[in-house]
């Protein structure tokens, strides 16, 4: 019996599963596939495709200038505190972090630059 559970003269030992990742970091995973095709990632809450224009910053280089969600009129914080898409009255927030709405990605169509404060 013992010969039956040996694979190419080694024991067959039950290999440990590989930790599960976490909500957010699947997010984030899935958010950055999005933004290498070219899709915003707030358009998993839309019920439309909300493409990137060729003005938008790169999405693999954070550091580079360009049109930018950080830099977007429309990008609020709301009453919690937290970065949300304000285009056409918020219809792109949620009560989700899958909604928020991070500096770094690249602007979508609705861009609009941000007016620079005095001083």
């Amino acid at each position: 019996m013992a010969e039956e559970l040996m694979l190419f003269g080694t024991p067959d030992v039950p290999r440990p599963e590989p930790p599960k990742e976490s909500p957010g970091v699947r997010r984030t995973r899935r958010q950055a596939g999005l933004l290498a095709v070219g899709v915003h990632p707030l358009s998993v809450v839309l019920s439309s495709t909300l493409r990137l224009p060729e003005q938008a910053a790169p999405h693999d280089d954070r550091r580079a200038p360009g049109r930018r969600c950080g830099n977007c009129a429309f990008r609020r914080t709301n009453a919690w505190g937290y970065p949300k898409c304000a285009f056409g009255d918020g219809v792109r927030a949620s009560h989700s972090a899958a909604t928020e709405c991070r500096a770094w990605w690249p602007g979508c169509t609705d861009h609009e630059w941000k007016e620079k404060a005095d001083g």
